[in-house]
């Protein structure tokens, strides 16, 4: 399927995520560019505590009841804004930056976006190839699935909505607000390309677009951060590229891809000159930007107190300096240890509870020394699998390493430093030895330093852009040319030193999970074989069931072709016992009668069989014996299709 084909979906997924969230914070009185960039973050928030409350009230979620709900968000904003009198406030006008930007830096900025964000996009659709590839990395099957039974059931709540996919034998938390936007996206036939659309905007949309408005408020009296800002991050792979694909964790990836512009906004909130209505629309504004980061994915929470907690010790520890100067010690006392309760009571409920203990006590190997993880980060090479180096980036490593001697230097954003290496040290816990005790801090993220390393790129590629700026400058003093001048010749030079922009990284990272066969980490799917699933609509009937090893490809039929599977994840349900039967002991169904009572319990008509072995590449699961190899020469089986080494059967042994 064509690119082109999918356009006017994909124009209409970035419109359904930003705008919305656009007007409500322009209705309360936020400008330009914050509006823009922690807009996304705002829908999030709501689509994630509507879709809890849809649920709740038993209303279905779908494009029209969710744009119904946006339009309340809308005018109740609009009421509130005018309420407090904020629409024309004066203090309002110039709130994120020191003054507006000029006709010529919009211009620049609107090239460089399209510069770094199609960059980022062509790169995704390169490596993809096709618009309705699917993508097959462990994740991404059960979110492709999970964006299914949200257009089937109408639920798209994170409490319990997804629990078709555990064949509704629990109903557990599961962070379900992108999948809740993707589900109900317009323009979108089916999952799969809703799901590869959303990367895109994910990245080139609400990933830039935050980092931009982060820019504005840290760099508020120069424009060419934020100029520099959408090229400079499409030269790392990190982010979206690792997330989106060899990850294929995009709850996770809009959680980070929000963050930029919900800490823009908290900056901007922040600021002591807004005056008591501004500081409460703007607050209003930054509480739902603070639930789309949380709710798309409850490590958001942590990613915030990571990001934003050395912002705010310094701006408590300067505002508490300046009331006990003024003569309020018992006062500040008495706050500060309020808040040090508030923090102390609300980390011990929020570490004591089951899904964050989870999280945290998540085991995962690493590498036996450090220096594997510091040669990555410095030069963006994935912390996961194992890439060909085929760009580095090292020119943008500089411009962060002097944007943070300048910081330092300029007593300015030194918060981005700390930001900073925190964000570092903790990757580096998570890559290195198993056996560190500190390890642990890093348990939020799954300690993971493919995850962490992402929120790294915030605080360097702010620094970046500062160091950049200060060299253009210099640059153009030294060579008498203009600004404008200087700050192209920056911008050539950081294309052509990341070989492009990164792009046979970026290429090479996306068509790993895509279009690159043996796909890494394991095939599930083979070329051949997505045509015979995709045909499985016409070939199969309509009430059938299909059995077969998830990670054969069997899970795909769901959501390419609306046909009932027994594993709609890779993963066996543990709550369902006679599909535990089924994956330990299915290849015993001529001489077991429990086998068979369970294949009539479950409606199972069809199954799926795979040929391609692990030493060609196919992917290994080791709680599926049962169904690895499916002998079909006996009878019981019905030959209906075939693609590639794969093959469907009607099955009766079992009639």
């Amino acid at each position: 399927m064509s690119w082109w084909t999918v356009l006017p979906g994909l124009v209409g997924m970035a419109a359904l995520w930003t705008l919305p969230g656009y007007a409500v914070l322009r209705l309360l009185g936020v400008r330009g560019l914050v509006a823009w960039g922690a807009g996304p973050a705002v829908v999030s928030g709501y689509a994630g505590v509507v879709a809890i409350l849809y649920g709740w009230l038993g209303l279905p979620w779908t494009l029209l009841t969710f744009a119904a709900a946006l339009g309340v968000a809308v005018v109740l904003a609009a009421a509130t804004g005018g309420g407090l009198g904020v629409l024309g406030h004066p203090s309002a006008v110039a709130v994120a930056g020191r003054r507006e930007l000029r006709r010529p830096e919009r211009g620049w900025l609107a090239a460089t976006w399209a510069l770094g964000g199609g960059v980022l996009a062509a790169a995704m659709m390169t490596g993809m190839r096709h618009a309705d590839q699917p993508p097959q990395a462990w994740d991404t099957v059960y979110h492709l699935n999970a964006l299914w039974f949200i257009r089937d059931t109408g639920n798209a709540s994170s409490l319990g909505g997804l629990a078709p996919m555990y064949a509704d034998t629990a109903a557990p938390y599961y962070p379900a607000v992108w999948h809740g936007i993707v589900a109900v996206a317009p323009g979108f036939e089916r999952v799969t390309e809703a799901a590869n659309a959303s990367s895109m905007v994910l990245g080139s949309v609400i990933w830039i677009g935050g980092l931009v408005a982060l820019a504005r408020v840290v760099w508020p009296t120069m424009a060419l951060p934020l100029v520099l800002t959408p090229v400079l991050a499409a030269t790392y792979v990190t982010f979206p590229a690792v997330a989106v694909s060899m990850l294929g964790v995009w709850p996770f990836a809009l959680s980070v891809a929000c963050l930029p512009g919900t800490l823009a906004l908290g900056i901007t909130w922040l600021r002591h000159d807004l005056g008591w209505r501004l500081h409460t629309t703007y607050g209003i504004g930054l509480l739902w930007a603070v639930a789309g980061v949380v709710l798309s994915h409850g490590s958001g929470l942590f990613s915030l107190v990571l990001l934003a907690g050395p912002l705010l010790i310094v701006l408590l520890a300067r505002q508490g300096r300046r009331y006990w100067r003024r003569g309020h010690p018992w006062s500040l006392t008495l706050v500060a240890t309020a808040l040090t309760v508030i923090v102390v009571v609300g980390s011990v409920l929020v570490l004591s509870s089951p899904p964050v203990a989870s999280i945290v006590s998540y085991e995962r190997g690493g590498q036996p020394t450090y220096w594997p993880g510091i040669g990555a980060l410095l030069i963006d090479h994935p912390l996961i699998y194992v890439y060909e180096i085929t760009s580095v980036n090292l020119v943008v490593t500089a411009l962060v390493l002097t944007g943070i001697v300048l910081a330092v230097r300029w007593r300015h954003a030194r918060w981005l430093v700390v930001a900073l290496v925190a964000c570092a040290l903790l990757t580096l816990l998570a890559a290195g030895p198993p056996e560190s005790s500190a390890r642990i801090l890093a348990g939020f993220w799954y300690t993971q330093a493919s995850r962490i390393n992402q929120l790294l790129l915030i605080p360097a590629i702010m620094l970046a852009a500062g160091a950049g700026a200060w060299l253009a400058h210099r640059l153009a003093r030294w060579r008498t040319v203009s600004v404008s001048v200087a700050t192209a010749a920056l911008i050539v030079g950081i294309v052509a030193l990341t070989s492009g922009l990164r792009w046979s990284t970026q290429t090479q990272v996306m068509a790993s999970t895509y279009s690159t066969w043996p796909i890494a980490w394991g095939t599930m799917l083979e070329q051949e074989e997505i045509a015979m699933v995709d045909r499985a609509a016409e070939t199969l009937p309509d009430d059938a069931v299909v059995l077969g090893e998830p990670t054969a490809g069997s899970p795909y039929l769901l959501a390419r072709s609306d046909v009932q599977v027994v594993y709609p994840q890779l993963t066996p349900i543990s709550g369902s016992p006679q599909r535990m039967l089924l994956a330990q002991d299915f290849d015993e169904w001529y001489r077991n009668p429990a086998v068979c009572a369970a294949v009539r319990e479950l409606g199972v008509t069809h199954v799926y069989a795979d040929q391609l072995t692990f030493s060609e590449g196919a992917k290994w699961e080791e709680a599926t014996p049962g169904l690895r190899t499916v002998l079909t020469d006996r009878s019981g089986f019905e030959f209906v299709d075939q693609g590639g080494r794969a093959s469907l059967w009607r099955f009766t042994g079992c009639d």
